[in-house]
């Protein structure tokens, strides 16, 4: 390339990119959501039962995803994402309201920039496997609660060591913002008494869509709960893959009633009984704690949905992993 064309060919390149995700970046402001004890109640629920935030963004006893969350660092970050399969390689976020290693200098409308949208304070697109994709499903009234929970989370002081390794691939793919959606806007909650509407709902923002609907290019509705075509790889548990929560009868839960599911949910141990692994036993201190009326209605959303004839793996485990649920 002509050295004197260089400057024009990164402008341009610039340009065009800032025109391909420009429109999944909206403006924020700087209005103030009203704390209520209504709404933190909500948010408080939200954030430690449905959208499992704590998962992925407290850091875990030892450093590992074999270990239980730290009480000391509530939603301080540090967890790291190593999936091999994929090639991914990124640390979660401290979301506390310290101002200089969390969240405590964004505005409210930030965070709920970057709850449903994917979008940092300062404009950059966020990488999965934050389930911003799912979570423009979430209504306006929802995230507001979690944002005013989220200011009542007591600041650690903690800046995760970054690492971060992305698929190339996946950089041009977000470059064109083929990974966000654009940006939630005056999104309704179900309507009240709608129990499908609810389950439907509840299905993607307790990220029960992002495993259990997984093609080998991201969540998709071709795969709607029928488990994951690759797994969910990580060096400390090994190989997982979503299971098919479809009606189907032979690869699916068609067999199983809906207490048998719900009581599955509630003590973390499979439908065959044996303990359920990392990532979905990291899942159920949350799950467990979810109010019978919702549990209800995503297990009813479960069983209403096409059955799908796909047989996933057996999981694949770490002997760390396997000490860990008994086997």
């Amino acid at each position: 390339m002509n050295p004197r064309l260089a400057p024009v060919v990164a402008i341009s390149v610039s340009l065009c990119l800032d025109a391909c995700t420009g429109k999944y970046i909206r403006p924020t402001t700087q209005d103030k959501i009203d704390p209520t004890p209504e709404r933190i109640e909500r948010g408080s629920y939200l954030v430690n039962s449905v959208t499992n935030c704590g998962v992925c963004h407290t850091p875990r006893v030892g450093g590992t995803w074999l270990g239980g969350e730290r009480t000391d660092a509530f939603l301080a970050g540090g967890a790291v994402f190593d999936d091999r399969g994929m090639g991914f390689k990124l640390t979660t976020p401290n979301i506390t309201q310290d101002v200089e290693t969390g969240i405590g200098s964004w505005s409210d409308d930030e965070i709920m920039r970057a709850v449903r949208d994917g979008v940092r304070k300062g404009g950059e697109l966020m990488w999965p496997p934050m389930p911003f994709g799912t979570w423009d499903v979430i209504s306006d009234d929802d995230a507001r609660a979690i944002v005013a929970y989220l200011r009542t989370v007591p600041p650690v002081k903690n800046q995760p060591k970054r690492e971060y390794t992305v698929p190339f691939m996946f950089k041009i793919a977000r470059s064109f913002g083929a990974l966000h959606h654009e940006p939630a806007k005056d999104v309704k909650p179900p309507a009240a008494g709608d129990k499908k509407a609810l389950g439907a709902y509840l299905v993607k923002v307790g990220i029960c869509y992002d495993c259990h609907s997984l093609s080998s290019t991201g969540p998709s509705d071709k795969m709607l709960l029928a488990g994951s075509e690759d797994p969910l790889s990580e060096p400390e548990y090994g190989k997982i893959w979503a299971r098919n929560l479809t009606p189907d009868m032979d690869t699916g839960l068609g067999k199983f009633s809906a207490q048998q599911i719900k009581d599955a949910l509630k003590s973390g141990k499979r439908l065959d009984g044996k303990p359920m692994a990392p990532p979905m036993s990291l899942l159920i201190p949350h799950i467990s704690t979810w109010k019978d009326e919702d549990l209800d209605a995503l297990i009813g959303f479960i069983k209403s949905v096409p059955a799908k004839k796909h047989k996933v793996p057996d999981r694949q485990l770490t002997p760390e992993a396997k000490k860990l649920v008994g086997e």
